[in-house]
């Protein structure tokens, strides 16, 4: 492994990969996967198709959990996984403001509304939920009307649903609603010694708090772009469908997709490599924007530093680890078509 400015990165080799499975079926807008390795499987948060998806570690196909609708078991875009427990499956169910969570068997446990929350990914420790409230397709969770400096950054839930904790910060203070509600989004992973990791989705920062909300630690990974400060560029309203609707336009780029700890206590971090910005001047217009490059970023948590940066093609969505030296991850390829891939590095 070599250091010129930044790491090395590692191809990896591929074990498998595919686009369709099942009866010819496919992924569409997927979010998040979670892992649990004790048996062995796969979970995909298939939001486009509002459903949760579970393979094995050999990439078979094992069954499909839920379906579009409002129903116990039935899902409205599902954004967010986690493994928790016995091989319980919490699902962050985000446009019905709820949790789901099912037996190892896709057998559903319990439904958990979470009041006027917005959950879009979560960890579950010792009865509690922490809950993040924009991930993956999710978008923005913008709070309107407020005259806060800042919004939550994790929220902490007992098994009810009601909001016992939040973790906020304020190092970046903004009133407008929707740069906020940028500066604020986050990835969380959870360490091996119980502290949050929060990688910044809008700029190079990861925060590590500890379970009582106590920022410990902040820092940043090595980029080949600096991110743009994100800026309001253009604000309206207008009436649709007799509804009063507010419009916004910001610039920003986009650094950190998604992270995970790997079972061997080490953070990856899903990570772009290009600046947003500047591939839209160089792009004739928004539709000819070709997907970004990216890469995983494998970071040492007792020194906080950078060891290895590992390849993953233009287009990922969302990357799991499923032991040591494997892990998997999903993007969209050249031809539209969205694959979930395994490589050994």
């Amino acid at each position: 492994m070599s250091l010129l400015g930044v790491l090395a990165s590692d191809s990896g080799k591929v074990i498998w990969q595919f686009a369709s499975f099942g009866e010819a079926d496919f992924f569409h807008q997927p979010s998040d996967i979670a892992v649990d390795p004790k048996l062995s499987r796969i979970y995909i948060a298939d939001a486009g198709n509002h459903r949760v998806l579970a393979f094995d570690f050999d990439g078979k196909f094992l069954k499909v959990i839920g379906k579009q609708g409002q129903g116990p078991g039935e899902f409205a875009q599902p954004t967010g996984l986690c493994v928790f427990g016995d091989s319980e499956l919490a699902v962050a169910d985000a446009e019905s403001h709820r949790i789901q969570i099912f037996d190892q068997d896709g057998g559903l446990e319990k439904v958990m509304n979470t009041k006027e929350l917005r959950v879009a990914d979560l960890l579950v420790l010792d009865n509690k939920f922490y809950t993040i409230p924009s991930f993956g397709i999710s978008g923005y969770s913008i709070v309107m009307g407020s005259e806060e400096a800042s919004q939550p950054l994790v929220t902490v839930l007992d098994a009810d649903g009601n909001k016992v904790q939040e973790f906020t910060t304020s190092d970046f203070p903004e009133s407008q609603p929707f740069i906020r509600a940028i500066k604020h989004r986050v990835s969380l992973a959870l360490s091996p010694d119980l502290k949050l990791y929060l990688p910044y989705f809008a700029t190079n920062i990861i925060q590590v708090y500890d379970l009582k909300g106590n920022k410990t630690a902040e820092f940043t990974r090595p980029l080949p772009f600096d991110p743009v400060t994100p800026k309001l560029e253009q604000q309206r309203s207008q009436k649709v469908e007799g509804r009063a609707v507010v419009q916004m336009r910001a610039t920003v780029d986009t650094v950190s997709q998604a992270a995970h700890f790997g079972p061997e206590g080490l953070l990856y971090i899903l990570t772009f490599t290009a600046s947003l910005q500047e591939s839209l001047k160089k792009a004739k217009d928004f539709t000819s924007l070709t997907a970004l490059p990216m890469r995983i970023d494998v970071i040492d948590p007792s020194s906080n530093k950078l060891v290895r940066t590992l390849d993953c093609p233009p287009g990922g969505r969302a990357m799991a680890v499923l032991g040591p030296g494997r892990l998997i991850y999903i993007h969209e390829d050249d031809q539209g078509e969205i694959v979930l891939k395994c490589i050994q590095y």
